[in-house]
């Protein structure tokens, strides 16, 4: 059943509609330093505004602003323009591409723009609305697919709503196309489909909004779980991936850089950041997917190793250790000594607390320490 609905307040609606976006685009880019597409996004509104600014000066006496020559054109190009940049925009926001990479995106309505010129399509509201009705299809289906297959790369709940809206203003404006095309209103009248594309253009700007800020929240919490210097978790990371019981099948390790003062005394403290970055670097791509390493202080690492017997623990940090062991880190041609110290400890069924594994490993660490560096202990109990 189509609405009740009012032609011209509704392309007013839908303009302003526009106009709104535009200014949330605009503030939004204010506040959110290094998102970007918003400033393409905001401009695409502006122009998708000002098509709809030239089109209804053509229906409103006293309101023509352009020559009847020139109007036509001027809106197609803004329409398509608007659109093209929204892609754009939305690829940016997405997290895919950068301007430089979509910027031949232009060309289409350049040179749809130029065709309007040479063959005066323009002229013919029909097919200048087809065109234009065909180039927002074209950009808010391929916007809505690459944001809604991004979820995997940054899984944000309002990517799907924000998908979905795009490509419901997609369908919208496919079915204006089908009307055009077969000469009536039998799916819905175009005053239907402005005002569907009203609620559409607002759940764009409001849903932008929530994944710019749903963003900057993940990207806060990651900053507060991440130690800054090498890229690997932090204490607090670490505690909060292990399970809340210990159990049994599991290891603890704790892992020190050998003489690491020493590092820092003979060649500086910027070599001693080089040291302990390619030390977690190397452990963390040797790691399984549900294993967790996190910088424990200092120059101190720790390891949380699911589903391992105590064999196969002290194969897999004995492997480690070597591996820190040959790590080469030169400073004006002198290579600068790097090994580790480990203390493993294996979960018990006794343990009711990480806290006591944790000192399990530390006495093991100890053991390896003292037993001259460079080296793996396992805890074993002193009785």
């Amino acid at each position: 059943m189509a609405f009740d609905v009012h032609l011209p307040t509704v392309m007013f609606l839908h303009q302003t509609s526009f106009i709104v976006g535009a200014l949330v685009f605009v503030q939004l880019r204010r506040q959110s330093f290094g998102t970007r597409g918003l400033g393409m996004l905001a401009l695409a509104f502006s122009f998708l505004a000002a098509a709809y600014t030239f089109t209804a000066s053509s229906t409103h006496s006293g309101q023509i602003i352009l020559p009847d020559a020139v109007r036509p054109h001027i809106s197609l190009l803004c329409g398509m323009l608007g659109y093209a940049l929204l892609w754009a925009g939305f690829i940016e926001l997405a997290g895919r591409r950068r301007w430089h990479q979509t910027r031949l995106v232009l060309v289409l309505p350049l040179g749809l723009a130029l065709l309007g010129v040479a063959t005066g399509f323009a002229y013919d509201p029909a097919m200048r609305a087809t065109a234009y009705y065909s180039c927002a299809i074209l950009a808010l289906a391929l916007a809505g697919y690459r944001v809604l297959r991004n979820a995997r790369i940054e899984p944000l709940s309002s990517r799907t709503p924000l998908a979905i809206c795009m490509l419901l203003g997609a369908a919208f404006y496919l079915v204006r196309v089908v009307n055009l095309l077969e000469g009536t209103d039998f799916l819905l009248n175009i005053g239907d489909v402005f005002f569907l594309e009203i609620l559409c253009n607002f759940g764009m700007a409001l849903l932008t909004v929530t994944l710019v800020n749903e963003r900057s929240q993940r990207r806060l919490q990651r900053l507060a779980q991440t130690d800054p210097l090498t890229g690997v978790g932090n204490r607090r990371w670490f505690m909060a991936q292990l399970p809340k019981q210990p159990a049994v099948g599991a290891a603890m390790v704790l892992i020190d850089l050998d003489h690491f003062k020493q590092t820092n005394d003979r060649f500086g403290h910027g070599m001693g950041d080089e040291v302990l970055m390619a030390c977690a670097q190397y452990i963390q791509e040797m790691l399984r997917e549900d294993d967790a390493f996190a910088r424990y202080g200092g120059e101190e690492f720790v390891l949380y190793l699911p589903e391992v017997s105590a064999s196969e623990a002290m194969v897999v940090v004995n492997r480690l250790r070597e591996g820190v062991a040959a790590l080469v880190c030169e400073d004006d041609g002198v290579r600068v000594p790097v090994s580790a110290s480990m203390g493993v400890a294996m979960v018990t069924a006794i343990d009711t607390s990480w806290q006591t594994v944790l000192h399990r490993a530390d006495q093991a660490l100890y053991a390896a320490k003292s037993a001259g560096r460079n080296r793996v202990e396992a805890y074993s109990s002193p009785a």
